[in-house]
């Protein structure tokens, strides 16, 4: 991770859990970090927290990427302040317990696919400008999409728990990188990754309830579930590749779960 030091970093959804864990991560391998969020209260709780030699490296912003607005002012305060960027993290998700065919929850289904489809498309186009001019300079850039297990099959055994448009969403993120490395291929200085993790011990999609407790702990131990710590560790493997390696998929699923 040395050539990453002091390198500016965009890391979204990263108020909590896999985000909080990577933008940690970075930090601690020297990189500057902007946290882009909703929550912004609680980022700037969580930058209390850190190591007083860190801390001042994290930069946390109000964003929803559902309004493309907030996603375009985020980045460009990140060229103003910067005027480089290095390192995308796609990170943030959302999931709402509905299914498809439910009355009244076209909403609901609608901010599925905006949060963890065009967010990612969204952020990706911004970072991307900005790459640009940093290629220009000579130096290296790398976009990592945080996916899912659900991006590649919806395994059988997962319990009745309303995913709706959510493993559709995470199926077209697996696409859109395919598609998206073809449109960067002519750059040499930019590598596009994903990684895509099972079953993760996070507030994600908020409490489950008892019953859905109850099913998931019938699949897998609740000490054998990931955690973000796990996640963040690939991202960094990710990042820390030799420059003419990419790891396009790295799929991180607990040993013991079903797929």
């Amino acid at each position: 991770m040395e050539r990453w030091v002091d390198k500016v970093a965009v890391v979204t959804g990263a108020s909590s859990g896999i985000g909080w864990a990577i933008a940690q991560d970075l930090l601690k391998s020297g990189m500057i970090v902007i946290g882009l969020a909703r929550r912004l209260q609680q980022m700037e709780d969580l930058k209390e927290q850190l190591d007083e030699s860190i801390r001042e490296r994290f930069y946390p912003r109000s964003c929803d990427l559902t309004v493309l607005p907030s996603v375009k002012s985020n980045f460009h305060w990140v060229e103003q302040r910067f005027h480089r960027l290095h390192v995308l993290v796609n990170n943030a998700g959302m999931v709402e317990m509905t299914k498809v065919l439910e009355e009244g929850n076209e909403a609901i289904l609608q901010r599925v696919i905006d949060v963890n489809l065009m967010g990612t498309v969204n952020c990706t186009k911004q970072a991307y400008r900005l790459m640009q001019a940093t290629m220009a300079l000579g130096e290296a850039c790398h976009i990592v999409t945080v996916n899912s297990l659900l991006g590649h099959t919806v395994p059988q055994h997962i319990p009745e728990c309303g995913l709706n448009l959510y493993p559709v969403a995470k199926h077209a993120l697996c696409t859109l990188d395919e598609v998206l490395r073809r449109e960067l291929f002519p750059h040499k200085l930019m590598r596009l990754s994903s990684i895509s993790p099972g079953l993760t011990r996070t507030d994600f999609g908020g409490a489950p309830s008892e019953d859905e407790k109850k099913k998931w702990e019938e699949l897998i131990e609740p000490d054998e579930i990931l955690l973000p710590e796990d996640v963040a560790r690939g991202v960094n493997f990710i990042l820390s590749s030799p420059p003419h390696v990419t790891i396009a998929n790295l799929l991180m699923v607990p040993a013991r779960e079903k797929y």
